[in-house]
C-alpha cells in the first residue's frame, strides 16, 4: 500500500487526470445502470438516483471545475443505460445545465457559504441537505423543461415529472454524497474483528426489518417501515456520521432489491420515496450529532490538558517568583556581611588567604543576587503570544471546559456576556486559566461551605456566573466570575493575592496570585470583593485589541 501511495504522489498529473477519470465515469454508469427502475421513460428519474450523490459529492470536492466530467458521466450513463432516447442536442443541453447547476452549487455552498466538505458540524450537513434541495429542484426544472418542450409528454405531467425527479435526486444527495464526503475527507470507518458480530447482527436486523416490510406479513400501507429506524439509529449512535452514511447506503440499497422484488406500485413510489428519504436524513443529521458531539469532547479533553499543563508551569514559575522575593532579604543580608567582614580583614590586614575567600565569597554571593532577580523579572515581565479573542468564544469555551468540575461539586455555571463586546487582546490559554482559576475556588468554596452547613437559601443557591461587559472607560473589557458561596475568609481577604495564604487543607495559596501576575501580563488588574449577602465576585480588565495600552502590555 505504501509503495502504491508512493508511486501515485510521483505519477505525472495527466496520468492523475487520466486515472481520476477513468474511475468517476465508471461509477457513475454502474450506479445510473443498478438504479435505473420504475423511471419517468425515457428519462433518468428513478425512485433512488445516487449518481446525483456521486454528482454532489465531486462537484464540493472540486467546485466548478468537476462541471465537464459531471457532464461526461451524465452523457456516458444517457448512451449506455438508456441508449439515447431522444435528441443528441436535447440530450447534451439538458446534461450541461445538470452539470452546470451541480458545479455552481458546489462553488457556493464551499467558497460563500463555508461548507467543510469533511462535514465535521451539524451545519455543514444541514447546508448539503438545503443546498442539494435547491440544486436538484432548480436543476431538474431546466432538465425537465427541455425534455417537455421537445414533445416528450405534455406540459401538465411536468410537476409529477418534477417532483419524482426532484426526490429520487435528494434521497441520492442524502444518501451517497456524506459517504463520498467521508470518505474522501473525513475519518475512515475503522472496524475490526471484535467489532466483526455487531456488524453482522446490525445487518440482520436491517434484514429483518424489511422482510417484516416487504415478507408476508407487508402490506401496502407499510406499516413496519418504522423498524429500518432502529438499525440506523444505533449504527448511527455506536459509529457516527461515517457509520450513519454506510448504513444509510447499505438500507437504501436493501429496500431497492425488495421493491424490485415485491413490485411496488408505481403510482405509490412518491409516497414510498418519502419515507426513504426521511429515513435517510434521520440517520444523516444523528451521526453528524454523535459525531460533534465526540469531537467536541475530545476537543475539551485536549484543551484541559493544554490548560493543566499551562497551569503547572505558570505555578512553578510562580514559585519561583515567590521564593525569590523570600530569598532576597537573607541574601542581601549575607553579601552585606561578607562585604564587612572583607572590609575587616583589610583594615585588621590578617592573611590575604583569607580576604582572598572573602572576595570570592562577595562576588560569589553577588551573583546569586543577579540570577534571583533575573529569574524574577522574568517570570513577572514574560511576554507570550497575544491574538485578537472574541469575549463571547473566550467565556463559552471556558463554560464547556469547566463542565466538570461542576459537576463533580454539584453546581451549575451560566454565562451572562454583553452583546457587541469588542475583541480583546491577549494569550487565549492564560486568560482561560485565570477564569478556570475563579470558577474552581468558587466551586470548592461552594463545596466547602456546604460540607460546613454554610449555604445560602433561596434560588441563587449553588451558583456560578461568568460575566463580561464593556469597562466604564470603553477602552476595556471586564470579565469575571460571580458565586454565591459562603463568602471570603477573613484571613484569604485580609491578604488576597498574596502567595501561599489560603484556607485549603491542599491548597497550596498560589491560584489567586498566579491570575493576577497573568492578568497584570496583559495590561490589566483583577480584584475581588464580597457582595452584601455573602457572596463573592472576582473581576479583572482586559484592554480591547488595538489598545495602546494593552499593546504596550503585550
Amino acid at each position: 500500500m505504501t509503495d502504491f501511495r508512493d508511486r501515485w504522489r510521483l505519477a505525472p498529473a495527466w496520468v492523475k487526470v487520466a486515472c481520476l477519470t477513468l474511475a468517476y465515469l465508471a461509477a457513475h454508469v454502474s450506479l445510473d445502470w443498478i438504479s435505473f427502475i420504475h423511471e419517468v421513460s425515457p428519462l433518468n428519474v428513478t425512485p433512488w438516483n445516487p449518481p446525483s450523490g456521486l454528482i454532489m459529492g465531486m462537484s464540493l470536492v472540486f467546485g466548478v471545475r468537476a462541471a465537464p466530467l459531471v457532464w461526461l458521466g451524465l452523457m456516458a450513463s444517457d448512451l449506455v443505460v438508456r441508449g439515447l432516447p431522444v435528441a443528441l442536442w436535447a440530450t447534451m443541453t439538458a446534461n450541461a445545465v445538470v452539470a452546470a447547476g451541480y458545479g455552481a452549487a458546489g462553488w457556493m455552498l464551499r467558497e460563500r457559504l463555508g461548507l467543510d466538505p469533511g462535514l465535521p458540524r451539524l451545519r455543514d450537513v444541514v447546508l448539503l441537505l438545503a443546498g442539494g434541495a435547491g440544486t436538484a429542484m432548480a436543476a431538474g426544472a431546466g432538465y425537465i423543461a427541455i425534455h417537455t418542450m421537445i414533445g416528450l409528454f405534455p406540459w401538465s405531467g411536468f410537476p409529477d415529472a418534477l417532483l419524482r425527479y426532484w426526490v429520487g435526486e435528494i434521497i441520492g444527495i442524502a444518501v451517497l454524497t456524506p459517504l463520498v464526503l467521508v470518505g474522501l475527507r473525513g475519518p475512515a470507518l475503522r472496524v475490526s474483528w471484535a467489532g466483526a458480530a455487531e456488524v453482522g447482527a446490525q445487518g440482520l436486523l436491517i434484514a429483518f426489518a424489511l422482510w417484516l416490510d416487504f415478507g408476508p406479513l407487508g402490506s401496502a400501507q407499510y406499516e413496519h417501515f418504522y423498524l429500518l429506524f432502529l438499525p440506523a439509529v444505533a449504527i448511527a449512535v455506536r459509529h457516527g456520521l461515517p457509520g450513519a452514511a454506510l448504513a444509510s447506503v447499505i438500507t437504501q440499497a436493501g429496500l431497492i432489491v425488495a421493491v424490485q422484488a415485491t413490485g411496488v406500485e408505481t403510482a405509490r413510489m412518491t409516497h414510498f420515496q418519502l419515507l426513504m428519504l426521511t429515513l435517510a436524513v434521520t440517520a444523516l443529521l444523528l451521526g453528524t450529532v454523535v459525531s460533534e458531539r465526540r469531537r467536541v469532547e475530545a476537543w475539551v479533553r485536549e484543551r484541559q490538558s493544554d490548560l493543566a499543563g499551562a497551569a503547572r508551569l505558570t505555578e512553578a514559575g510562580e514559585m519561583a517568583a515567590a521564593l525569590a522575593h523570600e530569598l532576597n532579604q537573607p541574601l542581601s543580608a549575607a553579601m552585606s556581611y561578607a562585604r564587612a567582614a572583607r572590609k575587616i580583614a583589610r583594615l585588621e590586614e590578617t592573611s590575604p588567604r583569607l580576604g582572598e575567600i572573602l572576595d570570592k565569597t562577595v562576588a560569589q554571593t553577588e551573583r546569586a543576587d543577579r540570577v534571583i532577580r533575573s529569574l524574577r523579572d522574568f517570570v513577572r515581565k514574560g511576554r507570550s503570544e497575544r491574538s485578537p479573542l472574541p469575549v463571547a468564544g473566550l467565556v463559552a469555551d471556558c463554560v464547556t471546559l469547566a463542565g466538570p468540575l461542576a459537576t463533580r461539586h454539584r453546581v451549575s455555571i451560566a454565562a451572562e456576556v454583553a452583546p457587541g463586546l469588542p475583541p480583546v487582546r491577549g494569550d487565549a490559554v492564560q486568560l482561560q486559566q485565570v477564569i478556570l482559576n475563579l470558577v474552581r475556588n468558587a466551586a470548592e468554596a461552594m463545596a466547602e461551605g456546604m460540607a460546613e452547613g454554610i449555604e445560602v437559601p433561596g434560588p441563587r443557591n449553588r451558583r456560578i456566573v461568568l460575566f463580561a461587559h464593556l469597562a466604564g472607560e470603553a477602552d476595556a473589557v471586564v470579565i469575571g466570575v460571580r458565586d454565591s458561596g459562603p463568602g471570603l475568609a477573613g484571613v484569604v481577604e485580609r491578604n488576597l493575592f498574596a502567595p501561599f495564604v489560603t484556607t485549603k487543607a491542599t491548597g497550596m495559596g498560589l491560584g489567586l496570585s498566579i491570575a493576577r501576575t497573568l492578568v497584570e501580563g496583559h495590561g490589566g488588574s483583577l480584584t475581588g470583593r464580597r457582595l452584601p449577602h455573602g457572596e463573592t465576585v472576582f473581576e479583572f480588565t482586559i484592554p480591547v485589541h488595538g489598545n495602546d495600552a494593552g499593546e504596550a502590555a503585550g
